[in-house]
């Protein structure tokens, strides 16, 4: 829908804010996939234990050795939860390059640290926030339009 006349007195161009608004979704929505596909990982010092952590926050691998249980359990408990905090700074890590890549330095750090569920909700509200907008300006524009009788 074009409105040139109400564009130019109102200093906006509609089609400009709409391709924005697409192009943010699109990056939010690609943000969202890359993240959902990431996994942490750690090791020991020593080889012996293993793990990776994905991004909605679960252990999704571990590995130990045979010769890590000579170690103990209590030291051995107290390794593996070192390497999952180890495998979530890895993660962490890894969230904010994919959001540099996708989105330049043009993003909130504090959003990567959330798990997987709440990011997709919060991308998804976005993602609504941005089509209702468009949809309200589009609105808006008729209105005026029908109201200076162009």
């Amino acid at each position: 829908m074009e409105f040139p006349d109400l564009e130019k007195a109102l200093g906006i161009d509609v089609n400009q804010l709409a391709r924005q608004m697409r192009e943010q979704t699109a990056q939010a929505e690609e943000l969202r996939r890359q993240v959902a596909g990431l996994v942490g990982h750690a090791e020991s010092d020593d080889g012996q234990v293993r793990l990776g952590v994905s991004s909605a926050g679960g252990l999704t691998e571990l590995s130990i050795d045979p010769r890590a249980m000579r170690m103990g359990s209590d030291n051995l408990a107290r390794m593996i939860l070192d390497l999952f905090g180890r495998a979530r700074a890895d993660l962490d890590r890894q969230k904010q390059e994919a959001a540099r890549e996708t989105l330049g330095d043009d993003f909130d750090p504090a959003a990567l640290t959330m798990d997987a569920k709440t990011m997709e909700g919060a991308l998804k509200g976005m993602s609504e926030t941005v089509e209702s907008a468009g949809q309200n300006i589009t609105a808006l524009m008729e209105q005026l339009r029908r109201r200076l009788g162009t």
